[in-house]
């Protein structure tokens, strides 16, 4: 059955950006009152409007009675409440398609109810906020840490919880396209460093639930699915970029020099080149040192004659963005009875981190 409302939503999509509802309309009379029983028991007082009067006026301050041949709904007065924060981002904002809450069953004494829009309460300081529906029904929108630093540059990122109004919209990812426009259900991947983000599955969305506190926004992202996907794809990956930044500024510092030895140490930067080269690495080698300040020695248990001895290096690598990564890896001697031959490499330890900037060249030389 939930497969049917959220169908009905996305049917809904660019007629109502333009005040049509004749789709909802026709969804409420053909489809959804046949699966569900939504007649409810009228509100005493209640203003009841034809399907007309409801294209006409889409958004009202007073609860009304939209009715059908077989059933009826109450399209829900928008609760505006007063509500402020320092960027503005407060405020009652308009949908693009209602959102339904419908009878918990055929029995229910309830009516089935068509939301137009909400109150936004935002509290910076805790990145969280309050979605209100109506008075008693209050949904929760949280940042999720990795996007903090992005909202305290204006750039919000959120996603609804599973409390009151539409379930529908419960867990939904929102992104702030413009100040005062958020889209509702962004739902992308990122492919990789050089092709950014794609919507999910690589299915680009028919239409888009806009969230406005100007309903004259949604024809800009309703007309072209290009232009939307653009904008949401840029945020993303500005989204992606402070949120990798936090993690770089926020990196371990490189593991200690061990050994300084020259010869070794040039021996274990032309094998990790090889590698490299050999796995056609998109990060470039900036350089490479040993953290080991002894030889790991192997000795045969049965003989008591040396085998094999290795040591900790890390590599330095710049990605193709600019940032830094390391990774650790070993090299080795063996013992041929006399003395130890030649450096080869044995593995890497796919161990990979971002490096601070700042401390990237720290052990080059």
């Amino acid at each position: 059955m939930r497969s049917t409302f959220l169908t009905l939503m996305t049917l809904a999509f660019v007629n109502f950006s333009y005040s049509q509802l004749n789709k909802i309309s026709k969804g409420l009379k053909d489809d959804l009152l046949k699966k569900k029983n939504i007649s409810g028991t009228q509100s005493k007082g209640m203003k009841t409007v034809s399907e007309q009067e409801l294209n006409q006026h889409p958004y009202s301050d007073e609860d009304r009675l939209f009715k059908t041949e077989k059933g009826q709904m109450i399209v829900k007065g928008n609760y505006k409440k007063e509500v402020a924060d320092p960027i503005d981002f407060s405020g009652f904002y308009y949908l693009n398609t209602y959102g339904f809450v419908y009878p918990s069953s055929h029995f229910s004494k309830d009516t089935a109810k068509a939301y137009g829009g909400f109150t936004v309460e935002y509290f910076p300081e805790s990145y969280n906020m309050n979605i209100y529906w109506e008075k008693e029904k209050v949904n929760n929108a949280v940042i999720l840490e990795q996007y903090h630093k992005s909202a305290d540059k204006g750039n919000l990122m959120f996603q609804m919880g599973m409390l009151g109004g539409p379930e529908g919209f419960y867990n939904a990812n929102c992104l702030l396209l413009e100040p005062g426009v958020f889209l509702i259900g962004a739902d992308v991947y990122h492919k990789n460093d050089e092709e950014g983000h794609y919507w999910m599955n690589n299915i680009e969305p028919k239409g888009f639930i806009i969230a406005a506190k100007d309903t004259t926004k949604f024809k800009d992202y309703q007309s072209n699915i290009k232009h939307t996907s653009k904008v949401v794809f840029e945020k993303f990956d500005a989204l992606r970029r402070v949120w990798k930044q936090g993690e770089i500024e926020d990196a371990r510092p490189l593991p200690t020099e061990g050994m300084k030895n020259a010869t070794l140490k040039s021996e274990a930067l032309a094998l990790i080149k090889k590698t490299a080269a050999s796995y056609n690495w998109k990060e470039k080698v900036e350089y490479a040192y040993i953290t080991s300040t002894e030889w790991d020695t192997r000795i045969s248990a049965l003989t008591g004659k040396l085998l094999t001895r290795s040591l900790k290096c890390i590599v330095v690598m710049k990605t193709p963005n600019g940032n830094y990564k390391r990774e650790g890896f070993y090299i080795g001697q063996k013992h041929n009875g006399s003395s130890w031959g030649k450096t080869y490499m044995l593995y890497n330890d796919q161990l990979i981190y971002y490096v601070n900037p700042k401390d990237a060249n720290k052990y080059k030389n």
